[in-house]
């Protein structure tokens, strides 16, 4: 799916960004843990499914705003999700770009 040259496409207008829930890999120099990093989704974003999808404005400060959220976790259905990237991008083409 993400393969897809259209799905590709609009992924590279974000900055992409995976939080490690089950197991954060040595090779990033482990700050939080897998524990941690599920809880600060569960409380951030008052959902712990996985995989969760969403598109978040830096505000800085640490701080950001919640732009879109794809509802499926499994994603099924591929014009659902090139939708949910396209569609920020329209309203608002500053959001989350390179």
């Amino acid at each position: 799916m993400f393969s897809k040259s259209e799905v590709k496409e609009l992924l590279l207008k974000y900055t992409l960004v995976q939080l490690y829930t089950d197991v954060v890999p040595p090779q990033f120099g482990v700050t939080t843990s897998a524990e941690e990093n599920r809880r600060f989704q569960a409380e951030t974003f008052g959902d712990s499914r996985l995989p969760l999808y969403v598109i978040l404005e830096p505000l800085g400060d640490g701080k950001f705003r919640e732009v879109a959220r794809y509802e499926e976790g499994k994603i099924n259905k591929v014009e659902a999700f090139k939708d949910f990237l396209r569609k920020p991008l329209e309203e608002n083409g500053s959001i989350a770009l390179r």
